[in-house]
């Protein structure tokens, strides 16, 4: 597992599309505090909810407190982020 050994960083969930196959499969469009955006997947029970942050520290990913397992995304701009969520399988 790869370390984080930057500063803590935080993205708000700005989408949220839940593809239906099986296993069914959340994807997020994310803003982060640095201005980046992202297109994620992870690896839960469920969706995440727009609104909610999700944050990184040493650790790892959290959401409401809870470690959880992101799949690999890039940071990429808003437009990118936009075109790759309505894109996406």
């Amino acid at each position: 597992m790869k370390r984080h050994t930057e500063k803590r960083i935080a993205g708000s969930i700005l989408e949220v599309r839940c593809l239906r196959v099986t296993p069914p499969v959340c994807i997020h469009r994310v803003a982060f505090e640095d201005g980046k955006f992202a297109v994620v997947r992870c690896v839960t029970d469920g969706c995440l909810v727009p609104g909610h942050v999700i944050n990184r520290d040493a650790q790892g990913w959290h959401y409401d407190e809870k470690i959880m397992k992101l799949l690999p995304f890039e940071y990429v701009n808003q437009t990118e982020s936009e075109r790759d969520f309505a894109e996406y399988p």
